[in-house]
């Protein structure tokens, strides 16, 4: 089917009992929008919003969106099929005032079949309410509104169904590929038809590979699926360093006219597990350098644009991650396509929550009724990315259960839905592995443990290790992964040898680690084969679960699991919501094995000797910055990161000794010293010789704004640029205390989208032209418009030069 995009000139508009009532003559205050769109972004956020802190204080809305949709003469007698990628609420779909779809999971796609409702000889008007003011209704910030792209799919009488043309590798001979095509079809007329199928294969550069033809026999009003196995000899194979994609093209061919056709990108690869390896990859082991993320954009809100999608996996790339795990929902088709392009292995997952719920409105009022539709729409329509290499079906399900971990026979239902549910899956895709992530048990969610370290406490959920006739999580989950490929593990490091000897047999993933045991979570997957990999929670911060990952002064304060308002962003992620590398991730880079050289960041002195209670996601409050006006001859702790023997800190020349530096002190060494303005240097050593160096400098103060463009080239057609927004100093230094309010104009073939930083507690909104700077740094996102030129991007700031950039639209 011919597949056009409508996402532009819709409206928008608040609804009320009165519209609900009659929509088909709405008069309401429309405005106009185009698609993808968060309605929720752009409104403030106060701490009375029942939706509290997993969704950010932020509000419900109700909402209303139109669009009038002519048709062209040519599409008269074809099938019609809109497609919505996501709507994020529960919501309804009227096509000239007649009620004709109803969705209720915010995170899958759906079709809607309009070749019956719609006319030619005038607009079409299509209307589509989303309802979203019940909360709470999710764990962390979802957003609200039509936030993911919208199609028209345009077909034959003889069509092949969206998302129905797969292509399954079968076997892998020597240097033979051995492909299975499958195309579901459709007659939509009352007369039988004969014609033929063809199915061609492209290179990644567009050259007709082979082509192969399968007569086509259709009754009345049949639908029936078309088969062919296609060989390629010699084929590349799809992977992480080389992800190499091929084209199939379907297409009907009836009295030699071409009735329809249809094609998607595949690649060509093998995944397996076994316990004494681990995960293979084409043949080849592989330990999985994950992360978790949610679907947000950050200052974009919930809006799923392409370039936002593809700018993410490019972050995890470059910060060394080859996997991802999808929290806990559905992406993009984008996200997807992005994984494929760039060479991201994928977990999707399909469901947070089953029959119990976690929150009073979220998915599990729906569960029991649409699980099986929103799980086949899922693998229907991704099943050609390469990239996905599990479907997980669940998250901590046994949240909210309330379950003694005695009671055999309520688990029962868990361990039911579990075999359920993974049926299924195996039954729509045998080829991919089936995981579920499995944390604490209920009865120990209200048990944290308390630990010290270094003066300091981490507040952590209970570790559940394995103890010899009482292992209570040995016992509910033993059952629970049996009927899985691989066992998802959240926040069980500790179990993962004494499984090796329980469970033999057992694949584990660790599909969610905190940040701060990154040196056990990575040692122990590496040490422990059937261990496949390992997901921090999480790779990129996000909005919502708003404070998880905080530092507190205050015992009380802590022991609360999210931030009081104004907390926003989780604040965990390694990073953070503009795209920047937290010091988290530069010692992820140490562990990895990714960076040489040492990195330095400071506790800052007004932090220096306090008793800090971490939250089970924290990272230490350090930062990258030598420049604390007014706190000169305080006490401060200098933070040395390093794969090394040993490590030297110089403070203006002068030395503070050498400190071990290696795997024993888990690449870490602490200075204890006085804030003098200057320069910092860590010198590394390894066999006594200077392996790398670090430093950083005291800057004066901010005279000027710096402005560093993601692309200085994009597409004219709705494409995203991302324009870091820096404080420099006289020397252009960054100046990382400076908190200037900043304000963008932008003029020519482009608009503005989003100013954002990564400040978790600001209340200004993304959508506002100006923002205070949050440590030196700002991000802007503009849009282009459809037009070909230039779009000029200027900042200024009071008391500071402003900064230009032009971005060429093309």
């Amino acid at each position: 089917m011919k597949k056009v995009n409508i996402d532009k000139s819709w409206e928008c508009a608040e609804s009320s009992l009165y519209s609900v009532l009659n929509v088909a003559n709405l008069e309401c205050e429309w405005r106009p929008v185009d698609l993808p769109h968060d309605a929720v972004i752009e409104r403030p956020r106060c701490e009375n919003n029942p939706s509290g802190a997993s969704e950010g204080y932020t509000p419900g809305c109700s909402l209303y969106y139109k669009k009038e949709l002519m048709l062209e003469e040519e599409w008269k007698g074809k099938n019609l099929i809109l497609e919505f990628e996501g709507i994020m609420g529960i919501s309804e779909v009227f096509v000239n005032g007649r009620l004709v779809a109803k969705h209720f999971n915010g995170y899958t796609s759906f079709f809607v079949d309009i070749t019956k409702h719609v006319k030619f000889d005038d607009k079409n008007t299509i209307v589509v309410h989303v309802e979203n003011t019940h909360k709470p209704s999710s764990r962390w910030y979802a957003g609200c509104g039509i936030y993911r792209h919208v199609w028209l799919h345009v077909g034959g009488k003889v069509y092949i169904k969206p998302w129905h043309l797969h292509v399954e590798t079968k076997a892998i001979e020597n240097e033979t590929a051995i492909l299975e095509v499958r195309a579901a079809v459709a007659n939509s007329t009352n007369e039988s038809v004969q014609g033929v199928m063809e199915f061609s294969i492209f290179s990644n550069d567009g050259e007709l590979i082979t082509s192969s033809q399968e007569q086509l026999i259709l009754g009345e009003n049949e639908e029936k699926t078309v088969s062919k196995i296609i060989t390629l000899s010699p084929f590349k194979y799809w992977d992480i360093e080389n992800p190499y994609l091929y084209k199939i093209l379907a297409t009907i061919k009836i009295d030699e006219d071409i009735e329809d056709s249809s094609s998607a990108f595949f690649g060509i690869r093998t995944i397996s597990v076994n316990p004494k390896e681990g995960l293979k990859l084409n043949g080849r082991v592989i330990k999985l350098k994950g992360g978790c993320i949610h679907h947000d954009n950050g200052p974009l809100g919930s809006a799923s644009y392409d370039r936002a999608e593809e700018r993410k996996v490019e972050l995890l790339k470059a910060s060394g991650f080859n996997a991802v795990r999808l929290a806990h929902n559905p992406f993009a088709p984008a996200f997807l396509d992005a994984c494929d392009r760039l060479g991201m292995l994928v977990i999707e997952e399909f469901f947070d929550v089953w029959t119990a719920g976690k929150v009073s409105y979220d998915y599990h009022l729906f569960f029991d009724k649409y699980w099986e539709e929103d799980l086949k729409a899922t693998i229907m329509r991704d099943y050609n990315h390469p990239s996905i290499i599990m479907w997980s079906i669940g998250n901590e399900i046994t949240w909210g259960v309330g379950i003694d971990v005695d009671d055999e026979e309520g688990y029962s239902s868990i361990y039911t839905w579990c075999e359920r549910l993974s049926q299924k899956v195996k039954e729509l895709d045998s080829t991919r592995l089936v995981t579920a992530a499995f944390c604490a048990i209920p009865a120990d969610y209200e048990s944290l443990l308390t630990t010290i370290e270094d003066g300091n406490y981490v507040i952590r959920m209970l570790k559940q290790e394995a103890v010899a006739g009482n292992d209570k999580w040995g016992k509910v989950t033993e059952k629970f992964f049996e009927f899985l490929d691989v066992a998802g593990y959240n926040y069980k490091v500790d179990r993962y040898s004494y499984d090796l000897e329980k469970y033999p047999g057992r694949i584990i993933c660790g599909t969610e680690t905190y940040p701060y045991t990154l040196f056990r979570n990575w040692t122990e997957t590496i040490k422990n084969p059937n261990v496949v990999g390992d997901f921090v929670w999480t790779a990129i911060d996000y909005l919502g679960e708003a404070g998880i990952g905080r530092v507190c002064t205050d015992e009380n304060e802590a022991k609360i699991f999210g931030g009081k308002f104004p907390w926003f962003y989780a604040n965990c992620g390694d990073i953070d919501i503009c795209g920047d590398k937290r010091p988290q991730s530069y010692y992820r880079d140490i562990v990895w094995g990714l960076r040489k050289e040492p990195y330095i960041v400071v506790l800052p002195p007004q932090l220096f000797g306090k008793k800090l209670y971490f939250r089970p996601w924290a990272w230490e409050p350090v930062e990258r910055s030598y420049t604390f006006p007014g706190y000169e001859g305080m006490p401060i702790a200098v933070h040395v990161y390093a794969d090394a023997d040993e490590v030297e800190v110089f403070v203006n020349g002068r030395s503070l000794g050498r400190k071990v530096c290696g795997i024993n002190t888990q690449f870490k060494a602490v200075y204890n010293t006085v804030y003098e303005p200057g320069v910092i240097e860590a010198v590394a050593y390894k066999n006594g010789k200077e392996i790398g160096k670090d430093k950083i400098e005291t800057t004066d103060r901010p005279v000027a704004l710096k402005l560093l463009p993601d692309r200085n080239v994009i597409s004219s057609c709705g494409d995203l640029c991302y324009i870091k927004i820096i404080a420099v100093d006289k020397n252009e230094r960054e100046v990382p205390y400076a908190d200037n309010t900043v304000t963008v104009e932008v003029e020519g073939a482009g608009r503005f989208m989003a100013l954002g930083t990564a400040d978790p507690l600001s209340t200004e909104l993304f959508v506002s032209s100006q923002r205070k700077l949050y440590k030196g740094r700002a991000l802007a996102v503009v849009k282009s418009i459809r037009e070909k030129g230039e779009i000029r991007v200027r900042v200024l700031a009071e008391g500071l030069k402003s900064a230009e950039v032009v971005i060429k639209c093309i």
